[in-house]
């Protein structure tokens, strides 16, 4: 069931024991909304935790571990935010597939595995969504919350860089400021600060970037081997899908990160002539138009393979 702003709103108001799902390897915006939600829902009288995530990053950890259960809550009422599907639940939330009463996001690709569905794909971040509807919750919007919400539309949108960034989105991050954040520092810590982890494999990814289709595809491979070596974590590798797109000329930036478990993480960012959703569909993934992903259970050169075909299908067929 399909609902507006309005219509999620009251469901939230009907509700109590609220628990708050982010999705796999959260980033500022699953995380921002989960906070500020669960802050605004505790604002105005309700019981609301956020589930475990095991792998939340110290980035974003704040904002949402204060938030996590007690043990032996059990919760009468299930939100996902920013999740485009089920398969992408982290393994604390197994047992909610099926359960979410109200999903609240922002892909074109979810197919509404809620009860009710709150989905947006005009939002340039789901935390935009969330605004709204702490808006008709009839919550004060504090700075706290209003942190949270920022974060999660600055990460989604690059720091208001991407195409995905809309009126909208410098509308609430305007109504932010209003609020009291500090919007240069949390710019400045989120874009413009870097460990040395995170320094030295964006040196790797500069000196080991493949162009093909004369520059318009380049692929960036993220061995596990270099990611152990330099001691980088999550929080060094956010972000680093962006830098394909950023040489002239590429219209298809394809970044493959090997996990732990030999599995491999792609992620697609492509310029307004190609659709990043379209491509990694063709491998199982989805996401946005210039922004997706996929996953693959086989190795680093049998995934490259698979997603550069896809990718030059695409680019093949926009000739």
């Amino acid at each position: 069931m399909t609902v507006d702003v309005a219509g999620a709103a009251a469901a939230l108001q009907a509700a109590d024991d609220i628990l708050i799902l982010t999705h796999r390897r959260p980033d500022g915006d699953t995380t921002g909304c989960a906070g500020a939600l669960c802050r605004a829902l505790r604002q105005i009288g309700k019981t609301a935790y956020i589930l475990e995530n095991p792998e939340i990053t110290k980035r974003y950890a704040p904002l949402i571990v204060p938030c996590y259960p007690p043990e032996g809550f059990a919760p009468g009422f299930v939100v996902s935010t920013d999740i485009a599907e089920e398969k992408l639940f982290p393994d604390t939330a197994e047992q909610y597939k099926g359960r979410v009463n109200l999903a609240i996001d922002h892909h074109r690709s979810n197919p509404g595995f809620g009860r009710k569905n709150l989905i947006r794909p005009d939002a340039g971040g789901c935390a935009e969504v969330l605004y709204d509807v702490i808006n008709a919750l009839g919550a004060q919007f504090t700075a706290d919350i209003a942190e949270c919400i920022y974060i999660g539309i600055s990460t989604d949108t690059g720091c208001f860089k991407y195409s995905n960034t809309t009126a909208h989105s410098h509308a609430v991050a305007a109504a932010c400021l209003t609020a009291g954040i500090d919007g240069g520092e949390i710019n400045r810590a989120l874009f413009e600060t870097k460990t040395m982890p995170r320094f030295q494999m964006e040196r790797i990814v500069f000196d080991t970037m493949e162009f093909y289709e004369n520059g318009a595809i380049a692929v960036a491979l993220l061995w596990r081997a270099d990611i152990d070596r330099t001691g980088a974590d999550m929080d060094d590798l956010d972000s680093i899908a962006s830098l394909t797109r950023q040489i002239e000329g590429v219209q298809i930036g394809i970044t493959l990160t090997e996990n732990k478990d030999k599995t491999v993480k792609v992620s697609v960012r492509t310029t307004k002539e190609m659709d990043a959703a379209a491509i990694c569909k063709k491998c199982g993934g989805g996401g946005h138009i210039r922004a997706a992903g996929a996953s693959f259970d086989c190795g680093m050169e049998e995934a490259k393979a698979a997603i550069l075909n896809a990718a030059q299908e695409q680019y093949h067929a926009k000739q």
